[in-house]
């Protein structure tokens, strides 16, 4: 793994002079840092240090900022200055916030996708990580029974509280409401700014298709299905 960590305010203390300024030469290491970051290199791992020390002011920094990393006794591999961005597979800053919690804090675009969810397959998994790409908040309306409506829909196999557990597990899905009839579900579609639907409805054959909300059609092609995958277990039981 590749590590970069950011050095003022995430593995050192460091105060600001008389002018409101950071005082570079009196930073002090934070010595679970230190540790955790030596750990981290006598497992093998690559430490990269970056720094945004002399960004603004145009003062090169570096050699104070190794004879530092020296003096703290900290292992790493390179010193980058933040004029560019390293790569690496996880950053640790002081000032950074991981996109997931990010997008938490912005404004609610609310999206909805529908369905009976019987039996969660990857197909399932793709159309709700895409989905989730279009918004930051995302409902599955579960369906109770669609087959108490369409008798051409086959029964759900699994309780509802039990795709109702399996749904909530999944990391692209924020939310999870009950309908028993379709009427119920079109009731909702007011309080949502963006519906999901499998492009295979993409001719205008859904319900609900005069109701102005913002419709984004999810590829499914990838072949996956719950009828098919039925059909597997009822062939491999036979």
């Amino acid at each position: 793994m590749r590590y970069c960590f950011d050095i003022d305010g995430t593995i050192c203390h460091t105060p600001n002079n008389a002018q409101g300024k950071p005082d570079y030469y009196n930073a002090s290491p934070l010595p679970w840092m230190v540790e955790s970051i030596n750990r981290l290199y006598d497992e093998g791992n690559h430490i990269i240090m970056m720094t945004a020390r002399g960004r603004e002011s145009g003062i090169d920094w570096s050699d104070l900022t190794r004879n530092q990393l020296a003096m703290w006794n900290i292992k790493y591999h390179n010193l980058e200055p933040m004029f560019h961005k390293p790569t690496a597979d996880i950053f640790v800053d002081d000032k950074g916030i991981n996109v997931k919690e990010w997008s938490k804090k912005q404004p609610l675009k609310k999206g909805i996708v529908a369905g009976a969810f019987d039996l969660i397959h990857p197909g399932y998994v793709r159309m709700f990580r895409d989905s989730k790409k279009y918004c930051n908040h995302l409902t599955i309306a579960l369906h109770e029974d669609p087959s108490t409506e369409r008798p051409q829909k086959i029964k759900p196999v699994h309780s509802l509280e039990e795709r109702e557990e399996i749904l909530r597990s999944i990391e692209y899905i924020d939310d999870v409401i009950v309908y028993d009839k379709e009427e119920d579900f079109l009731s909702y579609l007011s309080e949502y700014d963006i519906r999901f639907i499998g492009d295979d409805y993409s001719d205008g054959s859904y319900t609900g298709k005069d109701i102005d909300i913002e419709i984004v059609f999810i590829n499914r092609d990838h072949g996956y299905s719950t009828t098919k995958l039925k059909t597997k277990i009822y062939e491999s039981l036979k």
